[in-house]
């Protein structure tokens, strides 16, 4: 960050430009309060996505871990840039997993996607 170009017409590498920046997802990603946010990745691709090729349901249940330790970073670091992020890429894909899930599950999901997702919140509703 601190060898990010300057002067030359690019923003978002200062923390005064913005609480929604380069320089904030940077910051969330290097900030020892978000190291669980390294296990969710590893967890989510490669003991969920990865899974779902041999058993689907295994997969599944590795994802709503996920879900659940997001829970933890939110109650933690409410409104951080790194769980907005990762809601902003996945939100389609993860409609998609929960969409073929038994309805407990899908119910669950629901519920803690649109508690962590606010703003895709009715995209998640429409999925009961």
């Amino acid at each position: 960050m601190n060898n990010a170009p300057d002067g030359k017409d690019v923003s978002g590498w200062k923390a005064f430009e913005g609480n929604r920046n380069r320089y904030w997802l940077q910051d969330n990603l290097l900030n020892v309060k978000f190291a669980r946010f390294h296990d969710v990745m590893y967890t989510y691709h490669r003991l969920g996505l990865d899974q779902m090729y041999e058993d689907m349901n295994k997969g599944r249940a590795a994802i709503m871990n996920c879900l659940n330790m997001l829970m933890g970073i939110q109650e933690d670091q409410p409104n951080s840039m790194v769980v907005q992020s990762f809601f902003a890429a996945k939100n389609e894909e993860l409609m998609k997993l929960f969409s073929k899930a038994p309805p407990q599950e899908k119910m669950r999901a629901i519920q803690m996607l649109s508690v962590l997702d606010v703003p895709n919140a009715n995209k998640y509703q429409q999925m009961k």
